[in-house]
């Protein structure tokens, strides 16, 4: 097959299966109407199979025993690919739709993405698993469409992958984003399974008074915390369990699933889809009391779900938690406006989810796909930044940071702390500079920067100590002057590098020959370029963005390979 025609077929086919996948739970429920009535047992039964399946198939492979769900994804990504296999994928896309179609309380995205990443691993090229930009790719891909499919938001989907820092061809998560919101609709009229709007009484509503903008200040203020609260109680669950059973994960499945079934059992409520429970509470006009009520319901089930069986469809579950906890605050608090518990149920989604994956942005743009308001798109996007910051004040990662964390893997910037560690600045580094002294006029740094390979020139003083850093603009900016400090002025002559680098008042950050690449994590934030010192601060070498990429990559191949080898 022709690589261009692949490449746009590939993520299309990702989406397809998605939406299949992620339209399956319900359709199952709507013809099926039986399920419900036995939820509880046909959980038990789940957990029956899942049990079998870890104990005498995964078990046997100690590489791939463990799994959360999203954090997997970021494992893969940051690992040789060698650990991972389309069937392991494809089971646990089977557990996770199985579970959201006998009612546990998690996303239909999950199912959908796990399926999505199955065949995504097993289309694409044998070699292409020693490439992190592939793996990157796919993931990104099976992500996109997952959300995309379950919340029927294409451009939600594509945000997602980018704000968690997935990387890959964005083209990918693009295509298969889209194949999966039209494949859904396609399904969802075939089978009219029509689904209930809760955005359309934001109808005609402004949200114009200052009591309003404080309720969804409480409501971001409260997600963050909550949030907090929520990841914290999952790690808490998770390290129980592990700290219970210790390698024996079947007996952690075992224990964690009769725990669910028991809470199905005993709550009704608790076999309900996060979206349905969302709009009960909306529909039925529950009180403060009955919401609180389901919101721990629905937190303890997705805490069980993950500590039990793991699964990729957090997403739904974060943001109906969001929705409750927006709808309680404008019971405690009523506007008395109409149309603002619909907001109150959004803003609250959204931050929830913001600060819960650290999403901000995606999630208030989610809100507004399942609206198409406008209205809610900018308090959304507040509330979720500020419930995010909250979260953060409260020294808790993110749901994903916080798995890895437990699973001894940590990131930095997207990327692993363990590889960058090992990599030496010196390895990294480019070395064929050019340097100026502070006191060269600038009318000839343009012979400097035509000499030179980078668009950058280090200042030093005439003992060679690093000063500062020239920028190509600065110098071009210098030329373009008025007279009489134009470049053909003799006047010019009197402007010395170091007269450049106060007035542009432009500061990098340097870094020292012993460093390792994990210190660059932020330092790219205002330039594509820092120094590299050593002793008595001179310039030994240029670090460039692009050079630490490269570093990582070929670091990770080279373990890649000697897990084949081994």
């Amino acid at each position: 097959m022709n690589k261009g025609i692949r490449q746009v077929l590939h993520p299309v086919l990702i989406g397809l299966i998605a939406a299949v996948a992620a339209e399956g739970p319900h359709a199952l429920q709507v013809y099926c109407p039986w399920i419900s009535r036995l939820a509880a047992i046909l959980i038990l039964e789940v957990t029956i199979l899942v049990v079998i399946l870890q104990r005498f198939i995964f078990d046997r492979k100690p590489v791939i025993r463990g799994y959360c769900g999203l954090s997997d994804l970021f494992l893969h990504i940051h690992g040789s690919g060698m650990s991972d296999s389309p069937g392991r994928w494809t089971l646990r896309g089977v557990i996770s739709f199985l579970l959201a179609a006998v009612g546990a309380p998690l996303g239909a995205e999950g199912a959908a993405s796990e399926f999505g990443h199955a065949f995504a691993i097993r289309s694409r090229e044998r070699s292409s698993r020693w490439f992190e930009q592939r793996r990157r790719t796919d993931a990104g891909a099976a992500l996109a469409a997952g959300i995309s499919a379950a919340f029927g938001a294409p451009f939600a989907g594509i945000l997602v992958p980018i704000e968690l820092g997935m990387g890959g061809e964005t083209i990918s998560s693009v295509l298969s984003s889209l194949s999966a919101f039209v494949g859904m609709r396609w399904i969802t009229r075939q089978l009219a399974l029509e689904k209930f709007s809760i955005g359309m009484s934001l109808q005609g509503f402004r949200l114009t008074t200052f009591h309003e903008w404080i309720c969804l200040l409480i409501i971001a203020l409260l997600a963050g915390v909550l949030a907090a609260g929520v990841i914290q109680f999952n790690r808490y669950g998770f390290r129980s369990l592990k700290d219970l059973f210790q390698s024996q994960i079947w007996a952690r499945t075992l224990v964690g699933g009769i725990l669910l079934f028991l809470l199905v059992f005993l709550c009704k409520q608790g076999s309900l889809s996060p979206r349905v429970t969302l709009e009960q509470v909306f529909l039925a006009r529950n009180s403060l009391i009955e919401t609180l009520f389901l919101f721990l319901i629905q937190g303890l089930g997705l805490v069980l779900v993950l500590a039990a069986f793991g699964t990729v469809g957090i997403f739904w579950p974060l943001f109906a938690l969001g929705g409750m906890l927006g709808y309680g605050v404008d019971q405690l608090i009523p506007c008395g406006t109409l149309g603002f518990s619909t907001l109150a149920i959004f803003t609250g989604g959204a931050s929830f989810l913001a600060a819960g994956v650290g999403t901000p942005i995606a999630g208030a743009l989610l809100a507004y796909e399942l609206t198409h308001n406008l209205n809610v798109l900018v308090p959304c996007l507040i509330a979720g930044a500020l419930a995010q910051k909250i979260r953060s004040v409260l020294k808790t990662a993110h749901w994903v940071e916080s798995d890895l964390q437990l699973r001894g893997v940590h990131l930095v910037g997207g990327r692993s702390l363990s590889i960058l560690e090992s990599i030496p600045v010196r390895e990294a580094m480019v070395t064929d500079f050019e340097t100026v002294g502070e006191k060269e006029p600038v009318s000839e740094l343009q012979s400097k920067l035509i000499k030179s390979r980078y668009p950058f020139l280090p200042v030093v003083n005439p003992q060679g100590r690093y000063l500062g850093l020239l920028t190509v603009d600065m110098v071009q900016e210098s030329r373009n002057l008025e007279d009489p400090l134009a470049s053909h002025s003799p006047l010019s002559r009197l402007l010395e590098a170091k007269d450049l680098l106060y007035r542009s008042g432009f500061k990098t950050p340097a870094l020292e020959i012993h460093d390792k690449l994990s210190a660059t994590a932020g330092v790219f934030e205002e330039g594509p370029c820092v120094p590299v010192l050593g002793e008595e601060g001179r310039v030994l070498g240029l670090l460039f963005a692009y050079n630490v990429r490269f570093a990582y990559e070929r670091e990770e191949a080279r373990r890649s390979l000697l897990e084949v080898d081994t």
